[in-house]
C-alpha cells in the first residue's frame, strides 16, 4: 500500500528536519520522489509505501522536499542525480527535509488523477511476437507529469447510460478499447455533456476511419476489404437461434413493429427506470467486411484478433430487419440512441442482434452499410447453390441473380439434368416451416401447387438468400 496524503502538524511544516531511515537488507527506502532543476522544483517525496524503511521511520511525509542526503546537498539537484545520491546512500540514510504545505494541493491532485483513464500497451495493429518482421509500434503516453493524463481515443467506445445509470443525463462514459477500463465524466449540466459528447464523438469517429484505413492496409488479404467498423451495444440474450416459421411471400417482411417498439418503450431513458435495465445492455465491435458481418467482445488489437471474431455471418445471408428510436413519451432524455436489428439466417436458425447505436446518425450509417454490403454481396457472388431433396430425389437448388431458379438432379450420370427452372418474376410466393422444408410457389407450374423442397437442415439460408436478390434487383431498378 502508499501512504495517504495527510495534514502534517504546525511544529513540522516549514521547518527543517533531520530523519534517519535504516533500510532493512535487500529493500530500498520505500518512497517516490518528483521534481529536480530542469523541472525547477525541489526534490519531493510523493509516496510513501507502507512497511518499508521510509514508513518505519514515522518521521517523513508525502510533500517533504529532501534538501540532502548523508550531507550531500539535493537543493539545486537534477531529478536523476538524486536517484543517484538515494541509491548509493548506504543502509543507514540520514536526510534533511522540509515539509511544504503548498505543494499538497499538487500530490493530491496527482494521486486521483494517476488513476484516471488507462494507457495501451503498444500501438495499433503492430507486430505481436519475437518473429515480427518490423519493431513494435510505440502506444501513446501520458505525459511526464503528476497532474496530467491522457487518454487514448482510438477505438474507444464512447457511449451515455450503457454501464453507468445516469437519470440527469450529465454522465458520458468512455470505455477503453479492450473494454476493461472505462472513464466516466460528469458534466454540470446536460447541455454541457451533450457539448462534450459531440466533441468526443466527432474526434473517436475520425480516429475510427484512420484506424480502418490502417486494417485496410494489414488485412485485405486475410478477412477481405473493411467498410465500416465501430462498437455498438447488443441486448443482453442476443445472438441465440429461432426457429421461426416464415409466411408465403415474395419478400421478407419488414421490420416488426410491434417487437421494435416493445424494445423501444423498455429501453428508452427516464428517471423512473432502475438501473438494472444498464446490464441488459453489453459493448461490442462490429465490422463490416465485403463479405460478412464479424462481431468481436472488444476491438481487435492485433491482425490475429481480427482473424477471430466470436460470430460471422456472410452478408448474401444477412438482413436489416428493424429500426427505431429509444426516446420515450414522458422521458427527460436529452440523447436518444438507436436500436436497430440484424438477423442472420444459418443452417441451425435465425440469429437476431438487437443493436443499439448512440446517435441517429450512426445508426443511419450501419443501415446504409449494411444494406448496400449485402446487395453488393449478391451482386459480386450472383450464383448460390444448395443442397436438398425434391419428392425424395438429391438435388441441388441454383440461385442465380440473373436466371433465377434451377433445380438440378444430383443423381448418378455424367451431367446434371435440369428438373425445372424459372425467372424470378414468376416466383409468386415462398414459405418455410423453420425446420427444413422449403415452398416455392411459382406461376406456371404444371398444376399449379407450389413446390416443396426438403433442404434437410434449416432452410433460413436460402430464404435470406432470395431475399436478398430479390431487393437488390429491386434496388438495382430504383
Amino acid at each position: 500500500g502508499i501512504a495517504e496524503i495527510c495534514d502534517v502538524p504546525d511544529s513540522v511544516a516549514n521547518q527543517k528536519r533531520h530523519v534517519r531511515v535504516i533500510k532493512s537488507d535487500n529493500n530500498g527506502l520505500g518512497i517516490s520522489i518528483k521534481g529536480g532543476r530542469e523541472n525547477r522544483m525541489p526534490i519531493l517525496i510523493s509516496k510513501i509505501f507502507r512497511g518499508m524503511a521510509a514508513d518505519n521511520a514515522k518521521g517523513l511525509y508525502v510533500g517533504d522536499a529532501i534538501l540532502s542526503v548523508n550531507g550531500e546537498d539535493l537543493r539545486d539537484a537534477t531529478h536523476e542525480e538524486a536517484v543517484r545520491a538515494l541509491k548509493r546512500a548506504g543502509r543507514v540514510v540520514d536526510l534533511e527535509v522540509k515539509f511544504l504545505r503548498e505543494v499538497t494541493p499538487y500530490f493530491r491532485k496527482a494521486s486521483i488523477i494517476s488513476e484516471v483513464g488507462w494507457e495501451l500497451q503498444r500501438a495499433f495493429l503492430c507486430p505481436l511476437g519475437p518473429n515480427a518482421s518490423s519493431p513494435p509500434g510505440v502506444a501513446p503516453r501520458s505525459p511526464p507529469r503528476a497532474d496530467t493524463r491522457y487518454i487514448p481515443l482510438q477505438l474507444t467506445h464512447l457511449a451515455r447510460n450503457l454501464k453507468y445509470h445516469d437519470p440527469e443525463n450529465r454522465c458520458i462514459e468512455l470505455h477503453s478499447p479492450d473494454g476493461i477500463h472505462s472513464c466516466i465524466l460528469r458534466a454540470m449540466d446536460p447541455q454541457e455533456a451533450t457539448t462534450w459528447f459531440n466533441a468526443l464523438h466527432s474526434a473517436i469517429g475520425k480516429s475510427t476511419q484512420k484506424a480502418l484505413l490502417d486494417a485496410n492496409r494489414a488485412l485485405v488479404s486475410i478477412i477481405g476489404e473493411l467498410k465500416h467498423i465501430g462498437w455498438l451495444s447488443r441486448r443482453s440474450g442476443g445472438g441465440e437461434y429461432t426457429h421461426t416459421h416464415t409466411h408465403r411471400s415474395t419478400a421478407e417482411t419488414g421490420p416488426n413493429s410491434q417487437a421494435l417498439a416493445a424494445l423501444v418503450r423498455l429501453n428508452g431513458r427516464s428517471s423512473s427506470e432502475s438501473s438494472d435495465e444498464l446490464d441488459k445492455w453489453q459493448s461490442i465491435f462490429v465490422a463490416v467486411t465485403d463479405r460478412e458481418l464479424r462481431l468481436y467482445e472488444s476491438a481487435p488489437w492485433s491482425v490475429e484478433a481480427w482473424s477471430r471474431p466470436f460470430e460471422s455471418c456472410p452478408l448474401v445471408a444477412t438482413r436489416l430487419a428493424g429500426a427505431g428510436n429509444t426516446s420515450t413519451v414522458g422521458s427527460n432524455s436529452s440523447t436518444h440512441s438507436s436500436v436497430f436489428c440484424i438477423r442472420c439466417g444459418t443452417t441451425r436458425g435465425v440469429v437476431s442482434h438487437w443493436l443499439r447505436s448512440e446517435t441517429n446518425r450512426d445508426m443511419a450509417a450501419w443501415a446504409r452499410v449494411l444494406v448496400q454490403g449485402c446487395h453488393n454481396a449478391i451482386i459480386c457472388q450472383r450464383e448460390f447453390s444448395f443442397r436438398c431433396l425434391f419428392q425424395g430425389r438429391p438435388c441441388q437448388l441454383i440461385v442465380h441473380l440473373d436466371r433465377g431458379f434451377t433445380l438440378l438432379d444430383s443423381g448418378l450420370g455424367p451431367a446434371s439434368k435440369a428438373l425445372w427452372t424459372f425467372p424470378f418474376d414468376k416466383l409468386k410466393g415462398s414459405a418455410d416451416d423453420g425446420n427444413k422444408l422449403l415452398y416455392l410457389d411459382f406461376s406456371g407450374t404444371e398444376d399449379g401447387a407450389e413446390l416443396e423442397l426438403d433442404m434437410e437442415c434449416c432452410p433460413k439460408p436460402v430464404v435470406f438468400v432470395l431475399h436478398n436478390c430479390l431487393s437488390a434487383k429491386v434496388h438495382s431498378l430504383a
